[in-house]
């Protein structure tokens, strides 16, 4: 009995070692970069490091609420607006793919986007998993200039009937300014969010957010 109670302890430490001493990382996100590089951004173009996702995340909830398809021309921004479509181009081999952004991320540092398995093996990057990009700005549903920069909207309510969200943002407008209606295309309805500002930073969203809640909403604050 002692022998064996050695032996396991053994195993189990050994084991543990090994297993603690190795960083995990999917590998459909792409290998992890030997060198780090900035992006490089303008109004409308930015340059930097790509990789691919959606193995896992296949049928799971996208950031802009509708169901993520790897098999659709998609990718997984940090910033840029949902529904913007954008053209990649892979500066490696000249390969390029037009994708609509309906996610967030990459979630790696070093990284600009994440590109859906259809999107990463129209620009022949499966294989490697990251390469260098660059990423422009097509048309976006909520801007016309300064793509990359953050802003950040209060979320209030989001509805099925166009009426319902009329009265809410009648309602909102007494005490709020910016308050806006955005019809949003999900899963092949339409909806209408209800949603205050445009706002630079997320400090004053959260002042917006933090009004809205002693008022008795349940707001959320999200990128735009």
């Amino acid at each position: 009995m002692l022998y064996k109670f050695i032996t396991c302890t053994y195993l189990f430490l050994l084991f543990s070692c090994g297993f603690n001493s190795v960083p995990y990382e999917s590998s459909y996100r792409g290998s992890p970069e030997i060198k780090e590089e900035k992006s490089n951004t303008s109004d409308d173009i930015q340059i930097g490091i790509a990789s691919w996702y959606g193995i896992e995340e296949h049928k799971n909830r996208a950031a802009s609420g509708e169901t993520f398809d790897k098999n659709e021309l998609t990718a997984a921004h940090k910033t840029l607006p949902m529904d913007t479509i954008i053209r990649v181009t892979n500066l490696e081999n000249g390969r390029d793919v037009i994708v609509r952004i309906n996610d967030r991320g990459p979630f790696v540092k070093g990284r600009i986007i994440d590109l859906s398995y259809a999107a990463a093996r129209e620009v022949d990057m499966l294989g490697p998993g990251t390469a260098k990009v660059k990423v422009e700005v097509i048309s976006s549903p909520t801007r016309d200039n300064s793509y990359f920069k953050p802003k950040y909207i209060v979320q209030v309510g989001s509805f099925k009937y166009e009426e319902n969200a009329i009265k809410l943002k009648d309602k909102l407008t007494e005490n709020f300014e910016g308050v806006r209606i955005q019809e949003y295309l999900l899963n092949r309805e339409k909806y209408y969010r209800v949603r205050i500002g445009k706002f630079e930073t997320r400090n004053k969203a959260e002042q917006v957010y933090k009004k809205l809640r002693k008022l008795g909403y349940k707001p959320a604050i999200k990128l735009e």
